[in-house]
């Protein structure tokens, strides 16, 4: 089938002079996941991770993805003629410096624009040499797929209700929001702010709308000038009681399409903040005679939206009990069935029912990752009915799942052994526990970022010649995505997370992990919150506090790799999951849950 769709589209190349096609699952805001209308690049290739960047050319194919899915890329590429480039690997190019060297000589470079960020449009246009071009398509990824009957779902943008939140859910009114906007526009000196981030424009606007799969977001664009606001939506969802809601907070609400419109009539010849890496190269390209100066700034908006307020920290609170509760609920409940006889899939799908099960449930935060054994390698596998794998005595399974609620969103992971497991797993899972225990304990100074406190998580893990292909931790939103920036846990620099200080009230996930292809892998996470522990003449000192309450498995743990401090953390942790979770377990599950108590 993908081959089929790649000669397909090397056809069109051919016959349109074009020499590469650039492109990725990708709507018009760059969100991180995208409904099944815009996913062109799973359609063409096969691949379905979150990140990855497709380039055809008339011969070859390339595939750029993280190390989250070297593994799964591999199994989902082979048979589709596509090269696989494993991202920050030894001797592979980055995109860039891959079209880079392709530019060298004559050459013509296709994107569509609508799907494009101007932050990659500019690296593109700067790295482009010579002779070489590059030309702007319109849809023709879409039309060359209109002959195949299976690609139905691209024919379709289906758009849901919005809803606004009470306002008892945080301690900001949308025109204190706005007014910061304001101030931070004279800061840069910018006469207005644009926005096409989702998650940015749902909580400036204290709306959530359900637009793509696991993610509470509508489709919109916002503009703040100096003296007015204006959310701009599909004209379907704009109903009285919206109307009524915006009028009332001095928000002008206008359609979706007309966002070009009223940009041009409101902001030529202005300077407009707006974060290049959600703002789309159509809009900078449509509005080219209005001479817009575009500064890449989201005006802190970003940073305000990581910091959690009283109100909602509170609702977190509980939520994440709740969940967590779930989960130890799950976890009696596995450890009751008899090996061999559940699949994966059925594993997963008693995790969603006992989400469902929770009064606040509103959607999962992302599918459920159930993986047993090597499956478990593959950070972001997902479990497939029509072909079961039985969860065995053996090994380990892996459970990574979260969901969206009134009242937060969240994201645990648990490995538990299967019966009686090796030696060597059950070392690599006490390293895991010990960085994952060294981070959520860790005690720092203000002003420290991720890369300052990611070795803590790693430490355990590289003393053993190991290492895991991804971050240690990512933001998470409220009421949002389960993964939110600006701050984020990992080795290598990458802006703004390597220049975003940890502040009180940013969530962040703190999960460690061993992954060795062909036999298991082994993730912990717990979700942190930070706050501010000690302020004296030395400056302020942070700490974090764990949100998620589910049991370490004791029985993978080697109390001989444990140093004293260490065991006491266990002890004090395990101690916590059962006194949060005390109210919310039967009498049968609380029992077993004690069991799990017991220190080595």
């Amino acid at each position: 089938m993908y081959q089929t769709r790649l000669k397909r589209l090397r056809e069109y190349l051919q016959k349109e002079k074009i020499d590469y096609f650039l492109f990725a699952d990708a709507d018009g805001h760059s969100s991180e996941y995208v409904g099944e209308y815009f996913k062109m690049r799973t359609a063409f290739c096969g691949f379905t991770g979150s990140n990855g960047t497709l380039l055809v050319g008339r011969k070859t194919a390339y595939l750029w993805t993280d190390g989250r899915y070297f593994i799964q890329a591999q199994k989902e590429l082979e048979g589709s003629g596509v090269t696989l480039m494993k991202m920050g690997a030894e001797g592979v190019p980055s995109v860039s410096a891959f079209i880079a060297s392709l530019s060298e000589e004559e050459m013509t470079l296709g994107i569509d624009a609508d799907y494009l960020s101007y932050k990659t449009w500019l690296m593109l246009d700067g790295m482009i040499k010579g002779k070489s071009k590059i030309r702007i398509l319109k849809n023709c990824l879409r039309e060359l797929l209109e002959d195949s009957p299976e690609t139905i779902r691209y024919k379709a943008l289906v758009t849901q209700p919005i809803s606004v939140l009470p306002p008892s859910y945080t301690d900001h009114t949308i025109s204190d929001r706005i007014s910061d906007i304001r101030s931070q526009m004279k800061v840069n000196d910018v006469q207005a702010f644009f926005s096409g981030k989702l998650d940015a424009n749902m909580w400036l606007m204290g709306i959530r709308g359900n637009d793509i799969a696991y993610n509470p977001f509508a489709f919109s664009y916002i503009l703040i000038t100096e003296k007015e606001s204006y959310l701009f939506l599909y004209e379907e969802r704009i109903t009285d009681e919206l109307q009524g809601y915006f009028k009332q907070e001095g928000v002008h609400l206008k359609g979706y399409a007309e966002v070009l419109s009223v940009l041009v009539k409101h902001c030529a010849h202005c300077k407009v903040a707006s974060l290049y890496d959600s703002l789309s190269a159509y809009i900078t390209e449509q509005t080219r005679d209005a001479f817009i100066t575009w500064v890449d700034s989201d005006c802190g908006l970003s940073l305000r939206q990581a910091v959690k307020s009283k109100a909602e920290i509170k609702l977190l609170k509980e939520i994440y009990r709740k969940d967590s509760a779930a989960v130890c609920k799950f976890l009696f409940w596995l450890s009751n069935q008899k090996s061999g006889t559940v699949t994966e899939y059925q594993a997963a799908s008693k995790m969603n029912e006992l989400r469902r099960e929770i009064k606040e449930f509103k959607d999962l935060s992302f599918s459920t990752i159930a993986a047993f054994g090597k499956n478990a390698a593959m950070m972001h596998y997902e479990p497939d009915e029509k072909k079961p794998v039985f969860i065995e005595d053996g090994n380990v399974f892996l459970l990574d799942s979260g969901g969206q609620y009134d009242g937060g969103t969240t994201d645990v992971t648990r490995t538990v052994s299967i019966g009686t497991v090796s030696k060597e797993i059950q070392s690599d899972y006490t390293a895991v526990v010990k960085g994952m225990l060294a981070l959520q304990n860790a005690y720092f100074m203000y002003g420290c970022t991720g890369m300052n406190l990611d070795i803590l998580a790693r430490a355990p893990i590289w003393e053993k010649n190991l290492n895991y292909n991804c971050g240690t931790g990512h933001g998470i939103g409220f009421m949002l995505g389960v993964h939110e920036g600006p701050q984020a846990i990992r080795t290598k620099a990458s802006l703004p997370a390597s220049e975003t200080p940890f502040s009180e009230g940013m969530l962040v996930s703190d999960e460690p992990g061993i992954y060795k292809e062909g036999k298991y892998g082994i993730r912990v996470e717990n979700i942190l919150l930070c706050s501010e522990a000690c302020r004296n003449e030395e400056g302020v000192f942070m700490k974090f506090e764990p949100l998620t309450f589910v049991p370490l498995d004791m029985k993978l743990i080697c109390a001989d790799e444990l140093s004293e401090k260490e065991k006491l953390q266990i002890e004090e942790y395990q101690n916590a999951v059962c006194e949060n979770m005390r109210a919310y377990l039967s009498p049968q599950e609380y029992q077993w849950l004690e069991k799990q108590n017991k220190i080595i």
